[in-house]
Order: structure tokens, then C-alpha cells, then sequence
């Protein structure tokens, strides 16, 4: 490398290297100066995470220095590595999702089980006098600190995402099944996702796994320090005390549990549908609603097209409302209750839509906490394509907040699954395979719920906090890089639905009255057909009793009932 001589324009400065064949720039991404008029082959990224989002108004300066490579096309290379920053806004985290996951997996010393290692298999120093160690996940065996020489000589990196519909990656496996998920070398383009890679600090040689637990025990109920420990030392991006449910974790478990699709279930006796229109098309979904909170998704679709300005995507949508669902059993076939269409986007055109339908509301929605899921609509011009007001249509406002988190708690109730008795939790979003999969989920997950103040509270001094309130409320914040059309859209379909269970008003037995009324009386099964039946079964709704009317011996008609005649007062 050439020496740096400011009276030598062929030699270096503090920021310019040069050297045999070419060159290195060393730029700060807070300025957009150094990422204009200059190719380069080579991209080298640090500490992404506290990279603004934009620069000089130009964009991101990640995008800007990417663009400095359009001459090399196929043969640019890039590298880029950050401690996280925060959940849903971490630009690392959300790469290293998008890549293939690649982890370090090493052999355990009793069992030579070939794991990765994670911060659930650590403990604290026990009764037996071992100090803070590992636990194999396959012989539960005791890892120390004495044997990371080894396992690290030993360890692999295998990629843990897998192609959809693919069997999911062993938490541990046999040195027989290394060659099957072991990772090949990176040599040109990847075909499927780019190679991304995760270490923490349990992995580290010189890291003692008894100071990693003592920070743990220190950042217990102190945010400041837990933030600390999550990004520095587990290598995962802090979250601020949201309710979050990992996408992953739905597809699993719906996957695990299926149930037919455009098919109202056997404990539902409501369908509404909810459309989210967007400049690609309309998404529409439909949503089987039962008691107690139990909700199903049986039906979705995208109507492609500009809705703004082309009719097919209306015309799709309209005849979709017209769809009809056979009941579980058979014998019958239902159809959609009541349903929505956001007018978020192309709202005369929603209005005009929803104009002529009575059974097909205008949905506005309204971020504000503590409001109705469905509150009273006001009335807004219809216009048509000239701007003339040609009628009337009545907006119904949805209160987001509430509804945003019934729907991630539904999520969650459903990975937490039935109990024992085979009961589900109140509130459950059921997920079917066919409809749920990655990208679904991806974006039923693309909000989370956050106090918008957590980031300024640990960046400012003590004096500038007493500026921040301390009582505001958290707020919905959608994901970087994450769509979240699927996640309003079931939003609003909650809120129709809430909105006929106040107006029917809903008890327990009007809920079985209806049921009855949608799935008719079952029949009840002879002794025999009964002890073949599985005792886990659910039984069947008794039918109602009748009245029974005395006979009056003669003519085999029932006796008509004798009127009570009143005396006189005097």
C-alpha cells in the first residue's frame, strides 16, 4: 500500500488507499458525497444498523453505495455485518432472515450430537458445584468452557431455512446426516437465497459462559442493560416489550393442524369477509366465526389489477360476495353474512362500489386507542368518474388499535394451541395450511406493538427524559421491508364481526340457537354406533325438548286447554 503523502496525488490519504491493482475508499455513511462518481466491485458494509435511512435526500446509503456497483453486474461482490439494533426496524436482522440462515452447528462432547448452540440450553452454577455450562439438547450432558476448543474444531455451518413444503431442520443431528444439510462452498451466484450467518457470543473462545450468565442476572428488570445484552451478547435485535408472534412458528402449527378449506366449520355459524385494496389488486378473505372467540379462515384470493382503473378486479370481488359454503356435514350452504372493503386507496371507487350493496360496508380506519371496533358511520358523496355526486354511502370508521391486537393475540393463542381437554383459548385465529404459508404469514405478522419513545429514552440524558411523556401509549408499527395487506384485511374482518355479535346480541344460548339454526340438529347415534365412536368426539347438541300434550282418550287428538273463568267481585 502506497504511503500517505498529501503532495503525491498517486499516493494514499487517510481515507483513500491505494495499492498494486487497485484501490480502497473509505466513506461515512452520513454523507452522500462519498458514494457518488466512483464503481466499485467490492462493497464492504459495517455496522449497518446505525446507518440513517436517508442521506442528503438522496436515499438510503446502503442503496446508494449498491449502486455503485451496476458496472461489475454478476461479478460485485457484497459484505456487510452490524450488531442488531432494535426488532422491526433492524436492517441486519431483516437480511439475515432473507438469506438462508446459516448457523454454527457443533458436536457435543458425551453424545457427538451435532447442535447449534442457543441460550435456552444454558444454566447457572448448581448445587453439584459446576460452574454456569451448556446442556446437550440430546443427552441433556454438561458442555464447559474446556470443551470450545474442540467443538469449535469440529463445527459446521448448515443453513436453516428450507425450501417451502420441505421437512424442517433437526435441532440436532448424527454425524451420518452432516452431508445431507451441510452447507456447500459459496463459488458465484446462489441460486435459491444469499448465504447469512448468525454467532453469538457463547461461541466466542475467550467468552466464559459464566460471564455471559452474570450479565443476564444483571440486566434482569433493567431495560437499559437488557438491550445491551440482547444485541451484544445473544446477537439478536432487542424488543422493546411488544406483542410479537414468530411467522414461523404459524405455518408450523398450521401445517400440523389442518382443517378443510371453503367450508364453514362445524362450530361457526357467522361468515365475513373483508377486502384490503391495494395498486396491484384486492385481497379478500373470509373468515368463519364461532363462539368464544373462535375464528377460522376459510377462504382468500387476490383480484389482480388496478383498481383504480380497471373494472376486473371489481367485477372479481363482486362475484365473490356472491360465493356460497357448504356447512361441515353437508346438507346446507351459507352464505357471507356481512363484509368490507377499505377505502384506504381508490376511495371513490370503493364508494361507488359499496353504494349499491347494503351488506357491503365502506371501512375508514382510525388509529386512536379505546375506540369501538365498528363505530357510527357518516355519510360521504359517491362520485363518479366526471366528479358528480350521483348519491350516498355510509363509512364506517374501525378502531385499529384494539382490533390490531385481538388479532395478534388470536395468533398467539393459536401457536400456544388446545389444553389437555381439547379446548381451545378464547380468541383464536385457526390458520389452514392451504391458505397459510410463508408469505401469508409473513405479513399476518408485519406489526407489532411499541412504545415509540423506548429508542429516545436510552439515547437521552437524564434531564431530557423528563421531557417525554411517560404515560403514552404504545403504538402499531409496521416491520421494514414487510408487507401487511393480509394483516388489515383480517383487522377488518374481526371488526365486521363484532359488529353482528353486538347488534344479534350473542349470549352462550343464542350462539347455540344459531348454530342450530346453520348446521341443523344432529342426529343422535344408536348404542352400538356410539361405542365405536372415538371418546374424544365431540358430542352432540342435545335437540330441544317438546312439549308434551296430554291425550284425551277418544279420538287420539290432543285435548285443548281449558280456559280459567274468573269470578265475579261481588
Amino acid at each position: 500500500m502506497l504511503p500517505v503523502n498529501s503532495r503525491d496525488e498517486q499516493g494514499s490519504t487517510t481515507s483513500f488507499k491505494r495499492f498494486a491493482g487497485g484501490f480502497a475508499q473509505i466513506v461515512n455513511a452520513g454523507s452522500s458525497k462519498g458514494l457518488q462518481m466512483v464503481s466499485i466491485r467490492n462493497l464492504a458494509m459495517d455496522e449497518v444498523t446505525g446507518y440513517p435511512r436517508d442521506v442528503d435526500g438522496r436515499g438510503s446509503p446502503r442503496d446508494q453505495a449498491r449502486a455503485r456497483q451496476k458496472m461489475y453486474g454478476d461479478l460485485a461482490k457484497e459484505w456487510q455485518g452490524s450488531t442488531p439494533g432494535v426488532a422491526g426496524e433492524c436492517p441486519i436482522t431483516a437480511d439475515y432472515d432473507a438469506g438462508d440462515r446459516r448457523q454454527f452447528f457443533v458436536p457435543c462432547p458425551h453424545c457427538d450430537a451435532f447442535q447449534a448452540l442457543e441460550f435456552d440450553q444454558m444454566r447457572g452454577p448448581d448445587d453439584e458445584g459446576r460452574p454456569s455450562h451448556m446442556r446437550c439438547v440430546t443427552c441433556d450432558g454438561v458442555i464447559l468452557d474446556g470443551h470450545k476448543g474442540e467443538m469449535l474444531r469440529r463445527g459446521v455451518w448448515i443453513a436453516t431455512r428450507v425450501p417451502e413444503g420441505d421437512p424442517p431442520l433437526p435441532r440436532a443431528m448424527d454425524v451420518a446426516a452432516l452431508d445431507r444439510w451441510r452447507c456447500p462452498p459459496c463459488e458465484g451466484r446462489c441460486r435459491d437465497w444469499q448465504p447469512s450467518y448468525h454467532l453469538w457470543a457463547a461461541y466466542a473462545p475467550r467468552e466464559r459462559f459464566g460471564d455471559i450468565w452474570a450479565r443476564w442476572i444483571e440486566a434482569e428488570g433493567d431495560t437499559t442493560k437488557m438491550r445491551v445484552f440482547c444485541q451484544q451478547d445473544l446477537a439478536q435485535p432487542y424488543d422493546p416489550g411488544g406483542i410479537t408472534v414468530d411467522w414461523e412458528k404459524i405455518v408450523e402449527v398450521a401445517r400440523a393442524l389442518p382443517f378443510p378449506t371453503r367450508v364453514v366449520p362445524r362450530s361457526a355459524a357467522i361468515l365475513v369477509s373483508a377486502a384490503d385494496v391495494q395498486g396491484y389488486g384486492i385481497k379478500w378473505l373470509v373468515y368463519a366465526i364461532g363462539p368464544r372467540g373462535q375464528r377460522w379462515l376459510i377462504d382468500r384470493e387476490i383480484f389482480e389489477g388496478a383498481p383504480d382503473q380497471s373494472d376486473e378486479p371489481w367485477i372479481a370481488l363482486a362475484d365473490a360476495l356472491a360465493r356460497t359454503y357448504p356447512v361441515e356435514g353437508g346438507g346446507s350452504e351459507k352464505t357471507i353474512d356481512l363484509s368490507g372493503v377499505d377505502s384506504g386507496f381508490s376511495t371513490d371507487r370503493v364508494y361507488r362500489f359499496c353504494s349499491g350493496r347494503p351488506n357491503v360496508y365502506a371501512l375508514d380506519g382510525r388509529h386512536q386507542p379505546n375506540l369501538p371496533w365498528l363505530g357510527t358511520p357518516v355519510k360521504r358523496d359517491v362520485k363518479d368518474r366526471n366528479g358528480r355526486i350521483v348519491s350516498k354511502v355510509m363509512l364506517y370508521p374501525v378502531g385499529l388499535y384494539d382490533t390490531k391486537t385481538e388479532v395478534t393475540a388470536g395468533l398467539a393463542n393459536f401457536v400456544q394451541g388446545a389444553d389437555e381437554a381439547g379446548r381451545w383459548p378464547r380468541n383464536t385465529l385457526h390458520m389452514p395450511p392451504d391458505f397459510c404459508d410463508e408469505s401469508f404469514a409473513q405479513e399476518m405478522t408485519a406489526e407489532r406493538l411499541v412504545d415509540p419513545d423506548e429508542e429516545v429514552r436510552s439515547a437521552q440524558s437524564k434531564r431530557g427524559r423528563r421531557l417525554i411523556n411517560p404515560s403514552a401509549q404504545r403504538v402499531w408499527r409496521k416491520i421494514v421491508g414487510r408487507k401487511n395487506d393480509w394483516f388489515d384485511a383480517t383487522v377488518y374482518a374481526l371488526a365486521l364481526a363484532w359488529h353482528i355479535e353486538r347488534k344479534r346480541r350473542l349470549t352462550a344460548e343464542r350462539w347455540d340457537d344459531l348454530l342450530l339454526e346453520v348446521h341443523g340438529r344432529e342426529e343422535v347415534a344408536d348404542l352400538f354406533d356410539a361405542a365405536d365412536e372415538s371418546p374424544f368426539v365431540k358430542p352432540s347438541r342435545k335437540p330441544p325438548r317438546e312439549k308434551r300434550q296430554k291425550d284425551d282418550g277418544k279420538t287420539g287428538e290432543p285435548k285443548p286447554r281449558q280456559r280459567t273463568r274468573w269470578k265475579g267481585y261481588s
